[in-house]
């Protein structure tokens, strides 16, 4: 069976969730001047890390249901 698109765009959508996700969770932690006028910086962070974990279990379900042909990378 061959690589089936609307499977590997998901994957895809997933994937660049969770890279945008963990770059606006390092913004947080390393950029001091925008946290410092951040009242909740905590409840942002959690939101930001229940956002990750959302886009990290979509992607697991994918690739424990569909077999790894229909989402694998191009080689």
């Amino acid at each position: 069976m061959g690589r089936h698109p609307k499977i590997k765009a998901l994957r895809l959508k997933y994937e660049a969730q969770i890279e945008e996700t963990k770059i606006d969770i390092e913004n947080y932690l390393m950029n001091s001047v925008g946290v410092a006028e951040h009242p909740r910086i905590m409840e942002s962070l959690d939101a930001l890390i229940a956002s990750l974990a959302e886009s990290e279990d979509k992607l697991q379900a994918l690739k424990t249901n569909f077999s790894p042909k229909l989402y694998e990378q191009d080689s």
